[in-house]
């Protein structure tokens, strides 16, 4: 696998779609695990070299001031999904990969240098008419399990079918306690 440094963009959004959830979840991608009842699902086309299986810190994915939840791997694809937590404008923000970090241990300070370090490498917001194009109707769903089942698992077979398997477990019937 080839190197790649970082900060480095997203090469495009493919897929955008604002959501609410009635039952909210701890976002344990942040040091801080803010509790979510709101966010945005997406697809970012990517440097494969940025999202390879590690059992180490990983280059982290930032859209605006937030880190954003990976729900697949995507090197194989090119394409990632995930959900970014909290009330963000997409067409307004940038998305980059940050210096490889655990995401748990991501907070605000690091996200501020991240945010530097972009700056200084001129890492430019989205294209605002692309995120317009791909960007779906709001979505009001009852929890995240609900979210990964019905609507994030469609999205990896579409973009990242090679994780088959993925969207197939958070297709699994849950057992009623």
């Amino acid at each position: 696998m080839a190197e790649v440094t970082t900060p480095s963009a997203v090469i495009d959004v493919v897929y955008v779609q604002p959501f609410s959830l009635g039952k909210g979840y701890t976002h344990y991608w942040r040091e801080e695990k803010p509790f979510i009842k709101a966010g945005t699902l997406v697809v970012f086309k990517v440097n494969p070299g940025l999202v390879y299986p590690r059992n180490a810190a990983e280059p982290v994915l930032y859209v605006g001031n937030q880190t954003a939840e990976r729900l697949n791997f995507g090197n194989d694809s090119g394409y990632v999904v995930a959900i970014i937590p909290g009330e963000i404008d997409v067409s307004k923000s940038r998305a980059w990969f940050g210096r490889p970090e655990l995401p748990e241990r991501v907070n605000d300070k690091i996200i501020m240098m991240e945010t530097e370090l972009a700056d200084r490498e001129k890492i430019q917001p989205l294209n605002a008419d692309a995120v317009q194009k791909v960007t779906q109707k709001h979505l009001d769903v009852p929890d995240l399990a609900t979210l990964l089942r019905d609507h994030a698992a469609e999205l990896v077979l579409k973009y990242s079918p090679m994780e088959k398997a993925l969207a197939e477990a958070w297709r699994l019937p849950v057992a009623a306690r």
